[in-house]
């Protein structure tokens, strides 16, 4: 059902500095099930890029692991999305749990770890963004209609909440994604991104990026297509544009 592609590029600033790149993002496809995790880890603490990775592969897991065990889970109905959203909300405050075991084996904080995330968990019958901190999730559908996930916050631009948190709960979102239709597209991607990726009213795709993409990547290898969308976000322009790091997981419905 779904054709994957990802791709993560280290941002000119990180580059300059000598320092690697803070993004990181885990996908898994069973049959019809996606589930897929981009984290962005904080520049400002020691050990982001770590949380991020750890992070991302511990809540696809954790997530796919759940709704594997109870496919009802994905069925429209309102209180079958319940049931989906806490399997979430559960996964990522194990996966919390888990890191920070891992910051006290390492004599750290769990804040030494600070990362932010967007998900998405999704079939044929539809399913959930799951958004914490800044980040895009974007389901755009045939006839070019969108649902969007948007990056939260704080009081100034430059500030934003992460799943290492204390109230990271308050900060937890969810969206409805419908039923995919043949020839949508769900994205997911690090603020690092978003500038070039997303129009400018931030309510979907910017086209002039995403249908020549589309157009290439709906026939491509999985690795002749994750090739192209990492020299994509290498490019000049995407550097010049944007000079933090950049993550875009792209998965077309067949």
């Amino acid at each position: 059902m779904w054709r994957l592609f990802r791709a993560s590029a280290t941002g000119q600033r990180n580059l300059d500095q000598g320092a690697p790149g803070q993004d990181a993002s885990h996908c898994s496809v069973t049959d019809e099930l996606l589930v897929a995790v981009v984290c962005d880890g904080a520049g400002s603490v020691p050990q982001g890029q770590a949380g991020a990775e750890f992070l991302a592969g511990a809540l696809v897991d954790a997530v796919a692991s759940a709704v594997r065990a109870d496919r009802d889970m994905l069925d429209v109905q309102a209180d079958a999305g319940a049931r989906l959203e806490a399997a979430i909300e559960h996964a990522v405050a194990a996966a919390r749990s888990r890191l920070a075991e891992l910051a006290d084996a390492r004599a750290l904080a769990l804040d030494d770890f600070s990362c932010t995330l967007v998900g998405c968990v999704a079939s044929a019958d539809g399913g959930r963004f799951f958004h914490i901190g800044d980040g895009f999730a974007i389901y755009q559908g045939a006839a070019g209609d969108s649902v969007l996930s948007r990056p939260e916050n704080g009081e100034y631009a430059d500030e934003t909440f992460f799943a290492t948190d204390e109230d990271w709960q308050d900060h937890l979102r969810f969206t409805p994604v419908p039923r995919p239709e043949r020839g949508s597209v769900i994205g997911l991607m690090s603020d690092g991104t978003a500038p070039f990726a997303v129009n400018r009213e931030r309510s979907a795709f910017f086209r002039p990026f995403i249908d020549p993409i589309a157009a290439f990547l709906r026939d491509a290898a999985p690795s002749n297509g994750d090739a192209a969308l990492r020299n994509l976000l290498e490019s000049p322009r995407a550097s010049e544009i944007s000079h933090d790091d950049k993550t875009l997981v792209l998965a077309f419905v067949r």
